[in-house]
């Protein structure tokens, strides 16, 4: 996982919605109430737990409910420690990350959805 400063920055001085270029950056209880309307955009939700880390796709847990990732993932090196740490359902704060993706919507329960994920340590980690 990348440490970038922008990002840190960014989400150090921000507790609802900015945005950098193109992209949103938005924390997670926000992120839960206004994803209908992030269809499309290029988001980073500041702070999540990966639980159930797998190849095909994993869940993001924030406040207020779950996200669900698919790849394809955009840094491949970023799967190592999820896969050591994070493939079960309890996990603890090593699974903490920012995660940035394309919003979408489940075809099944329509649920949200990121997909093209990167994922980065969510700042003060």
């Amino acid at each position: 996982m990348r440490y970038t400063g922008l990002l840190l920055a960014l989400v150090a001085g921000t507790t609802t919605a900015a945005i950098a270029g193109d992209r949103v950056l938005i924390d997670p209880v926000q992120f839960m109430v206004s994803w209908p309307d992030l269809v499309g955009r290029d988001v980073v939700i500041t702070k999540g737990r990966i639980v159930v880390a797998s190849d095909a796709f994993m869940i993001l847990k924030l406040p207020g409910g779950n996200v669900t990732l698919m790849p394809p993932w955009r840094d491949r090196d970023d799967l190592r420690p999820l896969f050591e740490h994070c493939t079960e359902v309890i996990t603890d704060d090593r699974c903490d990350v920012a995660a940035q993706g394309t919003v979408g919507k489940m075809r099944v329960g329509d649920g949200p959805q990121l997909k093209d994920v990167d994922f980065f340590k969510p700042a003060g980690q």
